[in-house]
């Protein structure tokens, strides 16, 4: 994974969607912007909806990956 430093995680894991990717949502809405968001989730759907989310409403995604049976998304807002 990157060398940059998420502002917040947030552990989605057990949920399944849509709710980690409005949970994204939500609090990507309250940060500031350039603060970065690392997302941890481990619903299989999230590798192609955080992408797809970040897309559509014009957040940077830093960097995707999987760590210890997770999916990992740094999104820069």
């Amino acid at each position: 994974m990157s060398t940059v430093k998420a502002d917040k995680v947030l552990d989605v894991k057990g949920l399944v969607c849509p709710r980690p990717v409005v949970m994204t949502m939500n609090t990507l809405k309250i940060m500031d912007k350039g603060q970065v968001l690392e997302v941890v989730a481990n619903d299989s759907s999230v590798k192609h909806s955080i992408p797809s989310l970040c897309q559509r409403a014009g957040y940077q995604l830093i960097e995707q990956g999987e760590r210890e049976g997770s999916f990992i998304f740094l999104i820069r807002k």
